[in-house]
């Protein structure tokens, strides 16, 4: 996993004893969680369950896509007031970004893809960050997506001042464009899916398609 993301810089700038200490726990977190659910490449219509500690494995996927988003100068600013979250200070902060787990199928590659003619299988094997797309009804929107191999996690932004009634209204679009997918709460410790979301290899082109342009300086 690390060879992976190691393209990611590190957060340097937000507290000099970070990445040795309270970040550091929750890359030890993640190690753990990778080798005991993570490594594991799931099959289309596997069922999966996984247990996980909502804060904890939040604040990793945000501490990733702020790492991303300051490297391709993105959308830095919307992490700007979440660092206290993601220092673990203020937990309360983290509540306007929503967390959805969407599973990942290996896939076989399109006919016009392949070399020769031979068809080729495309699994979830690499770790990558970026965006998806999904549909509304007023079009496509995006949101923050950590691939860890078959399972996509995906982070949606609300406004900070979002009424309980209008995150509800949220999720329930959101998942109706990704029937498969599942929210994860705080208030559970684990999920159950079936491995059914969406092909590897749409997944990619997803992935390299829905993407934001560098801020100017």
């Amino acid at each position: 996993m690390d060879k992976a993301l190691s393209n990611e810089p590190t957060i340097r700038d937000v507290c000099a004893a970070c990445n040795n200490g309270v970040l550091s726990s929750l890359d030890n977190y993640i190690c753990h969680a990778f080798d005991r659910d993570f490594a594991f490449i799931r099959e289309r219509g596997e069922e999966v369950k996984l247990g996980y500690d909502y804060h904890m494995l939040k604040r990793w996927l945000l501490k990733m896509s702020y790492n991303s988003a300051r490297m391709s100068n993105s959308d830095v600013a919307l992490f700007q007031p979440l660092l206290p979250y993601i220092m673990g200070q203020n937990l309360s902060i983290g509540r306007s970004v929503k967390l959805f787990l969407d599973m990942t199928y290996p896939s076989v590659l399109p006919e016009e893809k392949t070399q020769n003619g031979m068809p080729m299988i495309v699994r979830p094997a690499i770790n990558r960050v970026g965006f998806v797309g999904y549909n509304t009804p007023i079009g496509m929107k995006i949101v923050r997506a950590v691939h860890l191999r078959s399972f996509s996690f995906l982070l949606a932004f609300l406004p900070p001042t979002a009424k309980a009634a209008s995150m509800q209204a949220f999720v329930v679009e959101f998942l109706a464009s990704r029937p498969a997918a599942r929210e994860l709460r705080a208030s559970l410790s684990q999920v159950s899916l079936h491995c059914d979301g969406i092909d590897c290899w749409t997944s990619i082109i997803s992935g390299m398609t829905y993407r934001l342009k560098p801020r100017e300086s």
